[in-house]
């Protein structure tokens, strides 16, 4: 009877292991990372995390999301060669940003899983899609946003990534 018991509960605890395995090669699972605590600046606005952190502290400027707005992130244009960086980790691109005209926006793939960067929403791409970066494991790609508008941004391996890039 206890050897019933045995194997059966051995065979249910093998089967949720491998239903497990199979969602983390697939992507479907991603382990749970800490929330970032934001900081604060001398303006007293919470400053952004991460890469775009870095750049507003050597611009000598702080950028900040917007008080009870969706998460969004104001780039602060850098002196020269405008750049922005857009970190894709956990399958997520992170919070929407604002970056002025010209400005060459850097995707990089700091995940285990490949993505894409592409103009569209929920995994589909743009009919005139301006970019369709592919982003293997570990690697980065970019694309500078010359005109001023809104862009919508989408990983097409996985519909649930999306973003929102605005120039102006």
């Amino acid at each position: 009877m206890f050897l019933r018991i045995f194997l059966f509960g051995s065979a249910v605890v093998g089967l949720l292991v491998v239903a497990l395995v199979w969602a983390v090669i697939n992507g479907q699972y991603a382990a749970a990372q800490p929330t970032p605590v934001p900081s604060s600046s001398a303006s007293g606005a919470p400053a952004p995390s991460g890469s775009q952190a870095a750049e507003s502290a050597s611009a000598g400027a702080s950028a900040g999301a917007t008080a009870g707005a969706s998460p969004s992130v104001e780039a602060s244009p850098p002196a020269s060669g405008e750049t922005a960086t857009v970190t894709i980790a956990n399958s997520n691109f992170g919070p929407d940003i604002t970056v002025p005209p010209g400005t060459a926006v850097t995707f990089d793939n700091a995940d285990s899983l490949p993505h894409t960067a592409t103009e569209g929403s929920n995994g589909i791409k743009a009919a005139d899609a301006l970019f369709d970066l592919q982003l293997p494991a570990g690697a980065s790609e970019s694309y500078t946003f010359a005109d001023a508008g809104t862009y919508e941004v989408t990983c097409t391996l996985h519909p649930q990534m999306n973003m929102t890039i605005t120039v102006q």
